[in-house]
C-alpha cells in the first residue's frame, strides 16, 4: 500500500450515538456522534446543542499524519492530543495524509497518552474521514465499527471515499483515553484506515478568572473556541 490519493465527500448530519438520542432540552447521552465535520467543528459554540457550560472553550488539534513513521505502532499528536496508535495485527502505514492497517481485516486502536487532570484538558472530542481500500488502494464500501473508551460506539457502512464521522463527550467529568477502529463482516477482506483524524478539547479558565469574566458579562451560555 503506498501513498493513497482520495476524493473528498460531503457528509451527512448529526445523528445520535448507539446509546441515547437527545431532546431539546439537551443530550441524554454522554457521548454525541456527528457525520458532519461542519457540525462537529461548531458544536462546542452551537447554543442548540449547548454541548458545554458557561466558561468552557474548545481547541483543536489536526493530525494529518505528515512526517510521521509507519511500524508496529505510530505516535504523533502533543500534549492533551498525544496518542499512540496500534493495529491488532501487523504494521501500520502512514501515507501523509492518512493512517492505514496493513494487513486486511485488522483493526487500529489509538490510545490517548499525555496526562491530564479532569475535568479540564484530554481527549473530548474526536473525528475523522474513514474508509477501507482495496490491496490496489482504491476506497471501496464495508461496514466500520467506531468504538470509544467510555463503552459508547456506532457502526457505519462506509460508502465513499474519506466519510467523515465524529464524536463528542458531553460530560465535563469525562475524557476519551482510546478510540477502536475495527472493520466488520465482509469489510475484513479490506484495510481499514482514516484520513486526516480532528481531535478536540474543552478548557476552563480558573475559578477566580471565571468570576471576573462572569461579572464583566464575558461569558456565554455557549462558551468560546479557540483554533481550529
Amino acid at each position: 500500500m503506498k501513498n493513497f490519493v482520495f476524493v473528498s465527500v460531503a457528509a451527512c448530519s448529526l445523528v445520535a450515538s448507539a446509546n441515547a438520542g437527545y431532546t431539546s432540552a439537551g443530550y441524554t447521552s454522554e457521548v454525541i456522534a456527528f457525520t458532519d465535520l461542519a457540525d462537529w467543528q461548531n458544536a462546542p459554540t452551537d447554543a442548540d446543542i449547548n454541548l458545554f457550560g458557561a466558561g468552557y472553550s474548545a481547541e483543536y488539534y489536526i493530525e494529518n499524519f505528515k512526517g510521521l513513521e509507519s511500524g508496529l505502532s505510530v505516535s504523533g499528536g502533543a500534549d492533551w492530543a498525544a496518542w499512540t496508535a496500534t493495529s491488532s495485527a501487523g504494521a501500520l502505514q502512514t501515507t501523509g495524509t492518512g493512517l492505514y492497517a496493513q494487513q486486511a481485516g485488522t483493526t487500529i486502536t489509538m490510545n490517548f497518552t499525555a496526562s491530564y487532570q479532569m475535568p479540564m484538558g484530554g481527549v473530548r472530542g474526536i473525528g475523522g474521514g474513514f474508509q477501507f481500500v482495496n490491496a490496489e488502494g482504491e476506497a471501496v464500501a464495508g461496514k466500520i465499527w467506531l468504538k470509544l473508551s467510555s463503552g459508547e460506539s456506532i457502526v457505519r457502512t462506509i460508502s465513499s471515499a474519506d466519510q467523515f464521522m465524529g464524536f463528542w463527550v458531553a460530560d465535563p467529568n469525562q475524557t476519551i483515553t482510546s478510540f477502536q477502529i475495527q472493520p466488520m463482516g465482509t469489510s475484513a477482506a479490506y484495510f481499514v484506515g482514516a484520513e486526516t483524524m480532528y481531535l478536540g478539547t474543552a478548557v476552563i479558565p480558573a475559578p477566580g478568572a471565571v468570576a471576573l469574566l462572569g461579572a464583566a458579562g464575558l461569558i456565554s451560555g455557549a462558551g468560546r473556541r479557540r483554533g481550529v
